[in-house]
């Protein structure tokens, strides 16, 4: 230990001198008594009065000891109230819920459509808001359950509503099979050269039937029959039908992630689709975007997950230019082909068109079913 790092030891006569000077203007009831009592209080500890008369250096000597040994204590108490709380969880980004993960019994897959139907009826008549729920269970060989509400009758370009409308209608159907739904799969007629496929009303045997092979899915759009009153079931579809199909297999909410990108670059494969990726949805959202010119519809899906977002029409005709778009995603089971460049485009929405779809989806996983 060197010298000069040895503090200086004050005898009790040198303090007792320096604490006089420094309380030279106050009285024998000075503030230090008053501090010490008050730092004893705050720590807990009664004072017990002096026993007998003591020496003004010792007393004084005592309540700085008692002081220091208080103040060390209550900074101990300060730090630890003091502490910043964890931040509260609504601070936190939220976590994206894993929709593809697989459900527990009792959980469903919930999809959610809202989009406008035309409606006719005592003393209205007009386009009428629908909310189309659908709840699937765990089993998709389960019972589905669909629930269909109509929220109001008005103008969808300025949002103008109406009384709300009688609703919900629920409809329950094993395996996705609602009352009404087409004939089995597998239906065959004389000079069909494809079977009958469910794809404008998905069931759980529909959705089990797609692979995540781009080729065949390609193939499937151009030729599988999807009309049982097409009287030439197996012919090429045009590009609006192809589009169709895809549209009714992803608002279901139920294909795998697999199969939905697979499906989504087969449909880029069609003849005549129009891709435009780097897009957004009428309300924003970033979106690549399946558009077919011979019915003026687009889809917007989301380029993460190849979601389906919304849908509308375009009322105005599309320009186009011949330019590669790659896949919607990275490598995939293997593919039996390669596929082709698409087409890249613009297309213009109408000046004043109202910046909703004409149809959105969302998208959850639940534990009850309505």
């Amino acid at each position: 230990m060197r010298e000069d790092n040895v503090r200086k030891i004050w005898s009790e006569a040198e303090l007792d001198a320096a604490l006089t000077d420094l309380n030279s203007d106050v009285g024998e009831d000075d503030g230090l008594t008053f501090a010490r009592a008050s730092l004893l209080a705050a720590a807990g500890v009664e004072e017990a009065p002096p026993a007998g008369p003591r020496r003004s250096g010792a007393w004084r000597w005592l309540a700085v000891a008692a002081a220091v040994v208080t103040l060390v204590g209550g900074l101990g108490v300060a730090a630890t109230l003091w502490t910043p709380d964890p931040p509260p969880e609504t601070s936190r980004p939220a976590a994206l819920p894993d929709l593809d993960r697989p459900l527990a019994p009792g959980e469903f897959h919930y999809t959610e459509m809202r989009d406008w139907t035309t409606k006719v009826g005592p003393g209205y008549a007009g386009k009428a808001q629908r909310r189309t729920e659908l709840w699937i269970p765990a089993d998709p060989t389960g019972v589905w359950h669909r629930r269909t509400t109509l929220t109001g009758v008005g103008d969808r370009v300025h949002g103008r509503t109406a009384e709300p409308l009688l609703g919900p209608v629920d409809e329950y159907g094993p395996g996705g099979v609602f009352p009404g739904h087409p004939s089995p799969a597998g239906v065959n007629k004389p000079g069909w050269t494809t079977p009958f496929v469910n794809w404008l009303s998905p069931d759980a045997a529909f959705v089990a039937s797609l692979v995540p092979d781009r080729e065949t899915l390609r193939k499937r759009l151009r030729f599988d029959t999807v009309d049982i009153t097409d009287p030439g079931g197996g012919r090429a579809h045009q590009p609006g039908q192809s589009l169709a199909m895809v549209r009714s297999a992803l608002e279901i909410g139920l294909l795998r992630s697999d199969v939905r990108f697979a499906l989504l670059d087969a449909l880029a494969a069609v003849p005549s689709i129009v891709v435009i990726p780097h897009s957004a949805t009428p309300d924003g959202r970033p979106a690549t975007v399946y558009f077919a010119p011979d019915i003026g519809q687009r889809l917007y899906t989301d380029p993460a997950t190849a979601r389906l977002l919304a849908a509308d029409s375009s009322p105005t005709p599309a320009t186009t230019s011949r330019n590669p778009v790659p896949p919607t995603t990275t490598p995939l089971p293997p593919s039996s082909a390669a596929v082709p460049n698409a087409t890249l485009t613009t297309v213009p929405r109408a000046p004043g068109q109202a910046q909703t779809a004409d149809a959105e989806y969302s998208y959850a996983i639940t534990r009850t079913s309505g």
